[in-house]
């Protein structure tokens, strides 16, 4: 089932702009490289943050939205738990092999990720819970796509909600 919503749009443009400022760090992008997130993840994620493209002609496919956002939430789970614990980790020894306006640079990036990365989460929550609402409104509380998949619970749980 096809939908179109205005505030998703917005809120997927808000999330493709942090993105790819976040993906295009190289300090970033060299954990992530690092990382084992699975290529179709990676290509879910695209799918994710492009789909304005379709908006107003085809509009946003419900179910293959659920998808993207399970995706997008297990990617910022491993954000979270692998990627930015890895940068702490790697503080001192990268540190100790970089030019000054490097280690500048890099400190604001282990500083800054944190809060990026809780961006990346409040925009996904809204996403989340505003795909839910017109899935509601949609579809009727009792025939809700929301609820007839087990990995929603999933996408609760990366998500906090």
């Amino acid at each position: 089932m096809n939908f179109k919503d205005k505030a998703v749009r917005d809120m997927i443009d808000n999330l493709k702009n942090h993105y790819r400022v976040f993906v295009s760090n190289q300090f970033i992008s060299y954990y992530l490289n690092e990382s084992n997130i699975p290529k179709n993840d990676w290509i879910d994620i695209e799918d994710l943050i492009d789909s304005n493209k379709y908006f107003e002609g085809e509009g946003y496919d419900m179910e293959r939205f659920y998808d993207q956002i399970l995706t997008f939430s297990r990617f910022l789970d491993k954000l979270k738990k692998e990627v930015l614990s890895k940068m702490k980790g790697d503080v001192e020894k990268r540190l100790s092999r970089m030019s000054q306006d490097n280690k500048i640079l890099y400190k604001m990036t282990i500083d800054n990720a944190p809060g990026n990365v809780k961006i990346f989460y409040d925009i996904l929550t809204n996403l989340f819970m505003t795909v839910k609402k017109i899935d509601e409104k949609t579809n009727g509380p009792d025939r809700m796509m929301y609820g007839r998949h087990a990995y929603f619970k999933e996408i609760e749980k990366n998500l906090n909600v």
